[in-house]
């Protein structure tokens, strides 16, 4: 999709990515396991005393590299300006933000839910903007595009073999399941469904003003 720079797209853009790091971060804060792309983070963070912000930059950065080199496509390295306000937005939501939010037991399914239905609508507005997509966005379309699976299948794909790296990581070093719990297996199943239900309703409700627009 070619992108259109507007200030609509803009604004799809800029809540995208407010959306998505703002969630991510409350998956660190559910106490229920975090959402399958963010164990990786969170046992990264623990190994190297990094920030989750840094960590996260880190990961998405090896993955941008792997792209670029895959496709031979060096429009990918553009990725890299929106990891970095990425990572930067995420540290803002953890280290102030939600820096003293720690709810305990179940007071974990607020963010649990809130984040469950926050993370998918920043990655279907990151879509729609037609600016470069996330970084897991892009994986799950090269995914797609390799195995020809359904973009939410290569999505769960994905981020299975993520958490399978994240359990290695965390039980190698002594840090049990680290980040992956019950909720972890939540997110892996409802995100790339969501992401498709947020881009079809965004997609209705376009079509619907575009007619009304055109019998007024």
């Amino acid at each position: 999709m070619k992108a259109r720079i507007n200030p609509h797209n803009s604004l799809l853009y800029l809540f995208g990515l407010l959306f998505l790091s703002g969630s991510v971060v409350l998956t660190f804060r559910t106490g229920f396991g975090a959402s399958p792309a963010d164990t990786l983070t969170v046992i990264v963070s623990l190994l190297t005393g990094w920030s989750k912000g840094v960590s996260a930059f880190l990961i998405t950065a090896t993955i941008i590299l792997f792209l670029t080199v895959y496709f031979r496509k060096p429009v990918f390295l553009i990725l890299f300006a929106q990891i970095i306000v990425f990572s930067l937005l995420i540290d803002f939501w953890d280290l102030l933000v939600f820096a003293n939010y720690r709810p305990e037991g179940l007071e974990g399914i607020v963010p649990l839910v809130v984040s469950v239905l926050l993370m998918p609508l920043g990655c279907a507005f990151l879509i729609r903007s037609t600016y470069p997509a996330g970084v897991f966005d892009e994986l799950m379309f090269f995914t797609a595009k390799v195995t020809r699976l359904r973009h939410n299948v290569a999505r769960t794909l994905n981020e299975s073999l993520i958490v399978l790296l994240a359990l290695a990581l965390s039980l190698s070093t002594g840090n049990g399941l680290g980040a992956v719990d019950w909720g972890t297996l939540v997110y892996a199943l409802t995100l790339g469904t969501f992401i498709k239900w947020y881009i079809q309703t965004y997609d209705w409700i376009i079509e619907r003003r575009k007619q009304r627009h055109e019998h007024s």
